[in-house]
């Protein structure tokens, strides 16, 4: 399996690039397509369409390409991988649960030895019930992805394929894992601080009260925020983005979890996962500037089990991105460095992988890397 990665800030440009890059007999079967809600999704599902190139494709908050970060526009991973190595799902529902366990059956089906990469739509969902839906049919099946984004517009994020686009729903990528070897790891690094809190009262992923107090008025009191809610929630609920809830789960797993909007009638936070209610929490804080060698250092650890690789792909969340900046950048270099071959990614809404010593779960101000390498 071959990766080569082209960008560009409009279909001609990706065009121009695919022309380059198949210029010397390389042709790709699937496409892995990254791109902003400002492009021409269907100008590019088209061309790859002509090419007869399947797609696997996601809106974003971003976008990440080798060394770079970049904006407003379309990144994609091209792969000459044997069709017969894969399959791709798709399926469109308010029910998140139903799909995710309808891709766990669909992967069981596909394959023996089945991985899988997901991303789901949807500014909303319950992304919780992403994982509960694929581990009630399979727990041992590795499972990585994200939430797509839509550059912080809150409007809509959407997954598409060849013929096949939804806001409320999801794509996967099923591979075939006695032919295609798949490792990942979830690493955040986000400091807790504070004492321990207790949910009084929430639904899902809405949380209405804080020890008993509004859940935005608790944020705005803990970190001071001097700007009307009432007037700025959009932007307020980016700032708190960047300061999220420490929860231990019933599992052990000990997980972040992002306000994404705030509902201002009720002056609750809507998370991008849920939250039960008595849950405990404290609030995280950015890390220091050496989280990007701690990061390295833990994706490193996937080098002896994975001494090769053929792709990278990365799910970054995007409160890493406005919280570290250019340093993304770095941080997405550095780790391409590690086994120097092609990677892509994107600035989601929230990260699905496993951490060290856990089990697969979702996440938020984490980035999850995926490392895929051909077996002989």
């Amino acid at each position: 399996m071959k990766a080569k990665n082209i960008f560009g800030a409009s279909i001609n440009e990706i065009k121009s690039k695919f022309a380059k890059a198949t210029a010397d007999g390389f042709t790709p079967t699937l496409a892995i397509v990254f791109c902003s809600i400002t492009q021409n999704r269907t100008e590019l599902v088209d061309f790859f369409n002509e090419k007869k190139v399947e797609i696997f494709g996601s809106t974003t908050a971003g976008e990440i390409i080798d060394s770079e970060v970049i904006e407003q526009s379309t990144v994609v991973m091209l792969l000459d991988i044997n069709s017969t190595h894969y399959k791709l799902f798709s399926e469109a529902s308010d029910n998140t649960y139903k799909v995710a366990n309808d891709l766990g059956l669909f992967a069981k089906a596909s394959f023996t030895n089945p991985s899988v990469l997901v991303i789901s739509s949807g500014l909303t969902i319950d992304a919780e019930q992403i994982i509960k839906g694929f581990m009630d049919v399979d727990k041992t099946v590795p499972l990585y992805g994200g939430l797509a984004g839509d550059d912080l517009t809150m409007k809509g994020s959407f997954v598409f394929s060849n013929h096949f686009e939804t806001s409320t729903g999801l794509i996967g990528l099923v591979v075939d894992g006695d032919k295609i070897n798949v490792q990942g790891l979830a690493t955040s690094g986000w400091d807790n601080i504070g004492i321990e809190k207790t949910i009084t009262k929430s639904e899902g992923n809405i949380v209405y009260t804080i020890d008993d107090e509004p859940a935005v008025d608790v944020f705005v009191k803990f970190f001071q925020f001097t700007e009307s809610v009432d007037n700025t929630a959009e932007i307020i609920a980016q700032n708190f983005a960047q300061y999220p809830l420490q929860l231990t789960k019933e599992n052990g797993n000990t997980v972040l979890r992002a306000p994404l909007m705030v509902d201002i009638d009720s002056r609750a936070l809507i998370f991008a996962g849920g939250i039960p209610q008595g849950s405990k929490v404290k609030f995280s804080v950015q890390p220091g500037f050496d989280l990007i060698e701690k990061t390295t250092e833990r994706i490193s650890a996937l080098k002896p089990v994975m001494p090769e690789a053929d792709a990278l792909i990365m799910f970054s969340c995007k409160a890493r991105h406005m919280a570290l900046g250019p340093m993304t950048g770095d941080e997405a270099d550095m780790i391409r460095g590690i086994w120097n071959k092609p990677l892509i990614g994107f600035f989601t809404y929230g990260e699905i992988g496993t951490a060290k010593d856990s089990v697969c779960d979702f996440h938020n101000e984490t980035c999850s890397m995926v490392i895929l390498k051909e077996k002989n």
